[in-house]
């Protein structure tokens, strides 16, 4: 307990000598949005190291079957020249039985190792989308400041967090924010929802299109989004309006980006609930869009 209580006096002196370099304002707060990132990226699963080497040596690790069915079939034919036993298989024999059985053995282990040299997965290669870099939201909703924050932080939450290269929001047939990459040659804020985005908004479910280009509905995003943009992922928002990402790669989302997706649909759920649109041709469609749009892209 002495002891005990020694320490705690002297982790006591230690802080309270620490104290005068603090700085004696308070440090700055980080924007939501960076909270956000840092946030996910703590909750992140830690990899297992413990399989650095087996995945650093795999083409090794994978060939092991094969050298040991190998070895095999050359130590029974060594066996049966140096021990002086008949080369012919008697059935009667203990020997011979056990070399058949250590035969059928190193063929198993030998076509396990063809096997496993010959199912090797794929690297899959970010891509560069095909497009320009836009940031754009609505000229309509610019007043209300609460609300492109809103939208800011929706797109550094996905863009420093996730593979996401493209974000936007369809709300009540409105485009209200499009940032990253749009389809080279469109104007920002012309997006509109197809079948897919209709479907996700009557049952309230997302949908994950990991691999967009073996999918028949592409022409639905690809009306918006670059031509080789890689995988799609969709998010009701509400019974309203959909948010849709756009990734570089193959399977570019995991699971957790999906459900980062949703929760961040539900809040720009809650956000839009009280704000009252512009009326159409007031920051949607027509002149004053395309002003907008003009001068959201760069």
């Amino acid at each position: 307990m002495c002891r005990l209580a020694r320490a705690q006096a002297r982790l006591h002196s230690a802080t309270s000598h620490q104290r005068p370099f603090l700085p004696a304002s308070p440090l700055p707060q980080r924007p939501r949005s960076c909270t956000a990132a840092a946030k996910k990226a703590s909750e992140a699963p830690v990899p297992d190291q413990s399989f650095g080497l087996v995945s650093a040596n795999a083409d090794l690790f994978r060939a092991l079957p094969l050298y040991a069915g190998g070895l095999g079939v050359v130590s029974l034919l060594l066996n049966r020249t140096f021990s002086g036993i008949a080369p012919v298989v008697d059935a009667s024999s203990s020997q011979s039985r056990a070399d058949v059985l250590g035969i059928v053995l190193s063929a198993v282990l030998l076509l396990t190792g063809l096997q496993w040299l010959a199912l090797k997965q794929r690297e899959v290669a970010a891509v560069e989308p095909d497009g320009p870099v836009v940031d754009y939201v609505d000229s309509g909703l610019k007043p209300q400041a609460a609300l492109c924050r809103e939208f800011g932080w929706a797109r550094d939450s996905m863009f420093r967090t996730t593979r996401c290269r493209s974000l936007l929001l369809i709300y009540k047939g409105r485009n209200l924010f499009h940032f990253g990459h749009i389809l080279r040659g469109l104007s920002p804020g012309s997006a509109a929802p197809g079948d897919i985005c209709a479907q996700a908004m009557r049952d309230g479910r997302g949908n994950y299109l990991a691999n967009l280009l073996l999918y028949p509905g592409r022409p639905e995003f690809t009306a918006f989004l670059p031509e080789n943009t890689q995988g799609v992922m969709v998010q009701p928002v509400g019974s309203d309006g959909v948010l849709v990402a756009g990734t570089d790669m193959v399977r570019g989302f995991s699971r957790l980006d999906q459900a980062w997706l949703a929760s961040i649909a539900d809040k720009l759920e809650v956000s839009l609930g009280d704000v009252v649109l512009p009326q159409a041709g007031v920051g949607f469609g027509g002149k004053a869009a395309s002003a907008g749009g003009a001068r959201g892209g760069r």
